[in-house]
């Protein structure tokens, strides 16, 4: 019985051990995908930001919301000067229900949107990402605007095995 118990516990063991290294592999790859963007914004390629996107991606925003690629494709080329982006990760989880977002952020005291919450497709693997995003742009009339937001992110993984965002809540 004795060693039963310790194959069953070793084998338990194993397994979450082994859940932890996918997981970190996973963040790793989420950091990965942050650095490319903020790469590919600084270089003058805002538009190409819309490619980390699933096709059906959503963004909840304040006063408005963007439904699919083609509309968030259009929402970063509208950017033609763009100056930096800085992608800060305060928090990465692959569970939705203990993400500390509200304690990472004392100012997002504000509950996830329900249309976010319908967006999450519990037969894939996601992973939250809490984000402060700050963007920065020239305007057409030549002023510099920045602007900063806290807001969280659905990473959903695609059938290659590769994470696009699959929605963004804009929480301030």
């Amino acid at each position: 019985m004795k060693k039963h118990s310790f194959l069953l516990l070793f084998f338990c063991w194993s397994a979450c051990s082994n859940y932890s290294d996918n997981t970190e592999q996973i963040f790793l790859q989420i950091r990965e995908l942050n650095q490319r963007m903020e790469s590919l914004y600084d270089e003058g390629n805002p538009g190409k930001l819309s490619e980390f996107y699933t096709e059906e991606a959503m963004v909840f925003g304040p006063n408005d919301q963007l439904n699919g690629r083609p509309a968030i494709k259009k929402y970063w080329e509208r950017i033609d000067s763009p100056v930096s982006l800085t992608l800060e990760i305060l928090d990465l989880n692959v569970d939705l229900d203990s993400l500390n977002f509200i304690q990472k952020n004392i100012e997002a005291k504000k509950e996830i949107p329900l249309a976010f919450i319908d967006q999450i497709n519990t037969d894939v693997n996601h992973v939250f990402q809490l984000t402060k995003t700050t963007l920065a742009y020239e305007r057409e009339d030549v002023t510099f605007f920045r602007g900063e937001t806290i807001s969280l992110i659905s990473w959903e993984e695609q059938p290659e095995g590769l994470y696009r965002i699959k929605a963004v809540w804009l929480m301030q």
